[in-house]
C-alpha cells in the first residue's frame, strides 16, 4: 500500500513539475538530411528558432533613438556572449547619437572603436530592439545618460540644402460673360489672369519672384497689365540660426508694424531651433526621489516625456502644442509612485522661453503699395526680443531715417491661470516739412490672450492701441498727402487714432459653440469709424450642421464705402443621414439665407458631392433674390489629380450668364527632367526610383513617372520627413532595397530622395544536377556578370527550388554549398522575357540544369 501511495505521489509531482517546464522552438536538422546531403551534425539552425532573428552582417536600417529619427545608418550585427545576434555599438557611435559618453564611467574608459554587444552593461535601463520586418533599430537611453540636447534637435550634418532646380507654381483662370440689359443692350466681356510664383535653387541660395498678368476685353476695348513683385534672394545661415534676404521683402511685425521695402534683412529664424524650443513655454521645476519618468500633458495630450536623475531637475525644452492650456506634470518614480502638479500656461506670439532671443536688422528703402507715390525713405531698423527667467519677455527696437526716428519698448508676461499680457510704447519724431513741421508723438498698445480649457473659452488675441494726434508711423511719414491707388479703401491712408481687435470663442459642449471676432478703428483726420464684426453660433444635430451669423463690413459703392450689415443662416445635410451607400456618403445638400440692412434677401439651395475618392467634385445650386434681382444658378466641377487641379463652371442670373475655368499646379525642372504635380510648398522633394514607373508614394497622390522620378510637393523644413513607397504598386520586375527614407530639408530646399531599386525579373528556378544528385538545402546562388555594386544572391530551398529577383534576360548563376571545389555548380539561363506572366502570377517559372 505504501509503495502504491509513493508511486502516486511521484507521478503527481512529475505532472505538477511539467506544468512549470518550457522549452524553445527547435529545428531538427536530421529531418532535412535527405535534402542536405551533408553531415547534419555540423549544422546549427538554433538562430532560426528565435523570433525576429537576424543573421550576422551589416544592414542599412532606420535608427530611432528615444523616439527621435536619426535617419538611415549602416549597423553591424554580431554574436554576443549569449550567442544572440545583436547590433554592435561603439563609444564613438553612441557619442555621435547624443550619448554623454564622457560622464558614464564604464564607457569613458573604453577606446572610441571598442565594440559593445550588450549596451545594458554600460548604460543602466537602456533597451535595444531590432524590427527586422521594418528594417528599424529602436534604442532607448535614459535622459540622464544623454547630452543636454533639446528634444527635436537635428544634427547639422543631417540637414540637406538640396539640389539645383528651377520651379514655379502656377494659377490660371479665365471668364467669358454675356450681359443682356433692356437699357444698354447686349455686352460681352472676357477676362483672364495668370499668376506664377517662381524659384531657383543653387546650393544654399534661393531666388524667388512672383509674376502676375491680367487682361480684360469686351465691346469697349481691352486692357492688360503685367507685374513682377516680391523678387528676392535668400540663404540660411544655420551656424547663427538666421536667414539673410535681399530684394523686395518686408520687416517683421512683432516690435514695429511690418514695413514693405527694397533692401537687405538679417533675422533670426525660429524654424531652425529644435521643435521643443520654438515659441514660449515655462520652465518646469521639480524633485525626483529616484531615476524618475517625467510626463507633461497639455489639453489632454502628452507633449513631453523624459527621464531625470534623483534630486532637483529643471526642464527647459518642453514643447507646448498651442499658446494656451495648462501643463499637467506627472513624476513617476521607480517604485511606481506618481506625483502630479499643474503649471498654468498662456502665451502671446511675441513671447520667448527663458534665455531665448530673436533679432532683426534691416536696411533699405520704403516700398509701400497703397499709394501712387511716396517719400520712399531710406531707413535702418533693428529689433531684439529676449526671454527672461521670470516667464516674461522684453522687446524693443530702433527705426531711423532722414527726418524720422522711432523707438519702441515693451514687455510680455505670462500671468499663469489669468492668461498672458503684453504692453509696449512706441515713440516717433518726424519732420514733415511745410506747415506740419516737426511732429512728436507716442503710440501705446496692449495685447491679451487666454484659453480656459475647463470652461471651453478661448480669447485668441485681443489688442487695444491708441496713438496721439502728433504720432506718425513710418508708413504715415512716407504716404502722407499721397494719392491712393484705384480700388484701395480710403481709410488705409489715414492716421489711426485708436483700434481694438478681438477674437473670442466659447464651447457649449454638445450644444455647439459661439464666437465673436472683429475690429473697430477710428482716425484723426476724418470723422469715420470703421467696424468689422462677426458674431455667430455653430451647432449640429445627428450629423446635420447649422450656423447663424451676423456680420458688419463695408462694400464698395460707386462713390462711397457704406457699411453693410448682414444676417445669414446656413444648414448642411449629408445624404448619409438617409442612406449608408457609398454615393450617399459622398453627397450633401446645403441651404443659405441672407438679409442685409437694406432688406435685400436671398435664398440659395445646393447639392455637392465627390467621386473617385474625392478627386472629382461637383456642385449644383439655385438661388433667388428679391428687389427685382430674381433667379440665379450655377453648376461647377473640379478635379484634383497628381499633376494639377482644374475646375470649370457655368452661372447665370436674370441679366447675364457666364462660364469660367481655372487650373493650378506646380512644375519643377532638375537634372533628371521636368516634373509636374500639385502646388508646391516651401520645401520640396524629388523622388528617384529607377525603373519603378507607376509606383505610388504612401499618403501622397503621387506616382513615379516613366523616367523614374516623382514630385513630392510638401516637406517640413528643419524637421524629420519620412517618405514611404507603396511596395504593393511596384512593377513586377522591380524590387526595392529599402521602402522608406528620412530627410531633413533646410528652408526652401529641393531635396532628392533616391530609392535604390533592383531591376530584373523575378524567377523561381527548379534546379537539377546532370548526375541527378541533390543540390543541398541552403546552397548559395550568386549572379555573375552584373553591374551592381551589391551582390545579388539567393538561397536554394526545399525541393531544389531557388527564388531570385533582379535577374537579367540572360546570364549565369554560381551555386556553392561548401569549401570543397566539388561543392559547387553553374546554371546558365537565357530568354527569361519569353516566359509568360500574368497579374495573378507575376513570377516566372523555369527549370535549369546546374553543371
Amino acid at each position: 500500500m505504501e509503495n502504491k501511495i509513493l508511486k502516486i505521489s511521484l507521478l503527481s509531482s512529475l505532472i505538477c513539475l511539467s506544468l512549470y517546464s518550457y522549452s524553445d522552438d527547435y529545428f531538427d536538422p536530421s529531418m532535412l538530411e535527405s535534402q542536405l546531403g551533408v553531415d547534419t551534425s555540423q549544422i546549427d539552425l538554433s538562430q532560426f528558432s528565435k523570433s525576429n532573428a537576424v543573421l550576422a552582417g551589416e544592414y542599412r536600417v532606420q535608427v530611432e533613438l528615444n523616439r527621435n529619427l536619426l535617419g538611415d545608418k549602416t549597423i553591424t550585427y554580431a554574436e554576443n556572449k549569449a550567442g544572440e545576434i545583436v547590433p554592435v555599438f561603439t563609444p564613438e557611435l553612441l557619442e555621435e547619437w547624443g550619448v554623454n559618453v564622457k560622464v558614464i564611467p564604464n564607457l569613458s574608459k573604453l577606446e572610441p572603436n571598442t565594440k559593445i554587444t550588450n549596451i545594458t552593461d554600460y548604460i543602466k535601463d537602456a533597451t535595444v530592439y531590432s524590427d527586422v520586418s521594418q528594417l528599424t533599430l529602436r534604442v532607448t537611453i535614459p535622459q540622464i545618460a544623454m547630452l543636454n540636447k533639446a528634444e527635436g534637435y537635428i544634427e547639422p550634418e543631417l540637414l540637406d540644402d538640396g539640389i539645383p532646380a528651377l520651379f514655379f507654381n502656377y494659377f490660371l483662370s479665365g471668364n467669358k460673360n454675356r450681359n443682356d440689359s433692356s437699357y444698354s443692350g447686349t455686352k460681352k466681356s472676357n477676362s483672364s489672369f495668370v499668376s506664377l510664383n517662381a524659384g531657383m535653387n543653387l546650393g544654399a541660395w534661393r531666388l524667388r519672384s512672383n509674376m502676375s498678368y491680367s487682361r480684360n476685353s469686351g465691346d469697349y476695348g481691352s486692357s492688360s497689365s503685367t507685374n513682377f513683385n516680391n523678387t528676392y534672394l535668400m540663404r540660411t545661415l544655420y551656424s547663427i540660426r538666421s536667414t539673410f534676404n535681399v530684394g523686395e521683402i518686408s520687416t517683421g511685425n512683432e516690435v514695429f508694424d511690418s514695413i514693405p521695402f527694397k533692401g537687405m534683412k538679417l533675422a533670426s529664424n525660429e524654424e531652425m531651433l529644435p521643435s521643443s524650443q520654438r515659441g514660449f513655454a515655462p520652465e518646469v521645476n521639480g524633485i525626483a526621489q529616484s531615476n524618475a519618468k517625467v510626463t507633461i500633458r497639455q489639453n489632454g495630450y502628452v507633449v513631453y516625456q523624459t527621464y531625470v536623475a534623483p534630486g532637483a531637475f529643471t526642464l527647459k525644452d518642453v514643447y507646448a502644442t498651442g499658446n494656451a492650456g495648462d501643463l499637467d506634470v506627472t513624476i513617476t518614480e521607480e517604485d511606481g509612485t506618481e506625483k502630479t502638479f499643474t503649471i498654468a500656461f498662456s502665451s502671446l506670439p511675441v513671447m520667448l522661453r527663458p534665455g531665448g532671443y530673436k533679432y532683426e536688422t534691416s536696411v533699405g528703402r520704403y516700398d509701400g503699395g497703397n499709394t501712387i507715390d511716396s517719400k520712399e525713405a531710406d531707413f535702418f531698423l533693428g529689433s531684439f526680443i529676449y526671454g527672461l527667467p521670470t516667464n516674461s519677455t522684453l522687446y524693443g527696437g530702433l527705426l531711423m531715417a532722414k527726418n524720422y526716428f522711432s523707438a519702441a519698448a515693451g514687455v510680455g508676461v505670462s500671468l499663469g491661470s489669468f492668461g498672458a499680457l503684453s504692453t509696449d510704447i512706441t515713440h516717433a519724431s518726424a519732420n514733415m516739412g511745410g506747415e506740419l513741421g516737426d511732429k512728436v508723438g507716442q503710440s501705446f498698445r496692449i495685447r491679451y490672450s487666454k484659453s480656459m480649457t475647463t470652461t471651453g473659452t478661448s480669447i485668441d488675441l485681443t489688442a487695444l492701441r491708441y496713438s496721439s494726434r502728433s504720432y506718425f508711423s513710418f508708413a504715415d511719414f512716407n504716404n502722407y498727402d499721397c494719392r491712393l491707388k484705384e480700388g484701395v479703401a480710403p481709410w488705409l491712408n489715414q492716421r489711426q487714432r485708436s483700434s481694438f481687435t478681438t477674437s473670442i470663442s466659447q464651447s457649449l459642449g454638445g450644444y455647439g459653440s459661439i464666437f465673436l471676432s472683429g475690429s473697430i478703428s477710428d482716425y484723426w483726420d476724418i470723422n469715420r469709424e470703421v467696424r468689422q464684426v462677426a458674431v455667430g453660433y455653430n451647432g449640429s444635430f445627428k450629423r446635420i450642421n447649422y450656423s447663424i451669423r451676423y456680420s458688419i463690413d463695408r462694400i464698395k459703392d460707386q462713390t462711397s464705402w457704406p457699411e453693410n450689415r448682414q444676417l445669414s443662416l446656413s444648414i448642411s445635410v449629408p445624404f448619409s443621414v438617409f442612406s449608408n451607400s457609398e454615393m450617399a456618403r459622398n453627397m450633401s445638400s446645403s441651404y443659405m439665407f441672407t438679409q442685409d440692412n437694406n432688406n435685400r434677401a436671398s435664398h440659395q439651395l445646393g447639392v455637392h458631392g465627390s467621386f473617385l475618392d474625392g478627386k472629382l467634385g461637383y456642385g449644383i445650386s439655385q438661388g433667388y433674390e428679391n428687389k427685382g434681382v430674381g433667379n440665379s444658378g450655377a453648376i461647377n466641377a473640379s478635379y484634383s489629380g497628381s499633376k494639377s487641379n482644374i475646375s470649370a463652371g457655368y452661372n447665370y442670373n436674370k441679366d447675364s450668364q457666364g462660364i469660367n475655368a481655372s487650373a493650378s499646379g506646380g512644375v519643377l525642372i532638375h537634372s533628371g527632367g521636368i516634373l509636374m504635380g500639385q502646388t508646391m510648398g516651401s520645401s520640396i522633394g524629388v523622388i528617384e526610383a529607377e525603373g519603378a514607373k507607376g509606383t505610388k508614394l504612401n499618403n501622397q497622390d503621387t506616382v513615379i513617372n516613366g523616367q523614374g522620378y516623382a514630385l513630392y510637393p510638401h516637406l517640413s523644413s528643419y524637421s524629420a520627413n519620412t517618405i514611404n513607397m507603396n511596395v504593393n504598386s511596384l512593377p513586377n520586375d522591380v524590387m526595392l532595397n529599402e521602402t522608406s527614407k528620412t530627410v531633413y530639408p533646410t528652408a526652401g530646399s529641393v531635396v532628392k530622395v533616391k530609392f535604390d531599386t533592383k531591376l530584373g525579373y523575378q524567377v523561381i528556378m527548379t534546379l537539377k544536377r546532370a548526375d541527378n544528385s541533390v543540390i543541398p538545402f541552403g546552397a548559395i546562388a550568386t549572379l555573375v556578370e552584373q553591374d551592381s555594386k551589391e551582390a545579388n544572391t539567393g538561397i536554394v530551398g526545399d525541393n531544389n527550388q531557388l527564388f531570385m529577383s533582379g535577374l537579367p534576360d540572360s546570364s549565369r548563376l554560381d551555386i556553392s554549398w561548401g569549401q570543397d571545389k566539388n561543392q559547387k555548380c553553374t546554371v546558365n539561363f537565357s530568354n527569361l522575357s519569353a516566359i509568360p506572366v500574368s497579374e495573378t502570377q507575376p513570377i516566372r517559372s523555369v527549370s535549369a540544369i546546374c553543371q
